[in-house]
């Protein structure tokens, strides 16, 4: 929890370039008295996270780099992604924070080629904001089961670990 919200807070537009990250990993290994790693390994680590090799670390793969690289049980890690939904720390996550966030997420990974590839499948979508608004708004229909407009922890994991088929 403490490595995702260190790093996403010195995220721009939600994403960090390699000289933010390093920056803030650093901030992060000193916060909790650990011995910083030689250079070539912190970049090492960057590396591990820029899944893409596009020299930036998106939103999406800042959650999966700290899901799989750091420790905590599955149960602390859905709470810390959870946390970066939540944007005001209100325990609950709205269609707002649900929408900016994965605007922000598709605006990294929804490339033209990407809308090309999916247009082609039959999937219409025209921007980030579009598919991030769709996204929600079937987020919520399936996961907000008492309809009040607001995902709780318990929602939000079952929304999260639901089986998909598409």
């Amino acid at each position: 929890g403490d490595g995702l919200a260190t790093l996403k807070a010195a995220a721009i537009d939600g994403k960090l370039t390699r000289e933010q990250f390093l920056e803030s990993y650093e901030e992060l290994l000193h916060k909790l008295n650990i011995e910083s790693p030689t250079e070539p390994v912190r970049h090492a680590v960057f590396d591990l996270f820029d899944r893409d090799d596009n020299n930036v670390v998106d939103m999406m793969e800042l959650i999966c780099g700290i899901s799989l690289l750091c420790s905590g049980s599955e149960d602390d890690k859905i709470h810390a992604v959870f946390d970066v939904f939540d944007e005001n720390g209100d325990g609950f996550i709205s269609m707002d924070e649900m929408y900016k966030f994965l605007t922000s997420v598709f605006k990294v990974v929804l490339t033209p080629n990407v809308m090309g590839v999916m247009n082609s499948m039959g999937v219409t979508v025209e921007s980030p904001e579009d598919l991030a608004s769709v996204t929600a708004l079937e987020c919520f229909k399936t996961a907000d089961l008492n309809h009040d407009g607001k995902l709780s922890v318990a929602e939000f994991k079952n929304w999260f670990f639901a089986p998909r088929n598409d």
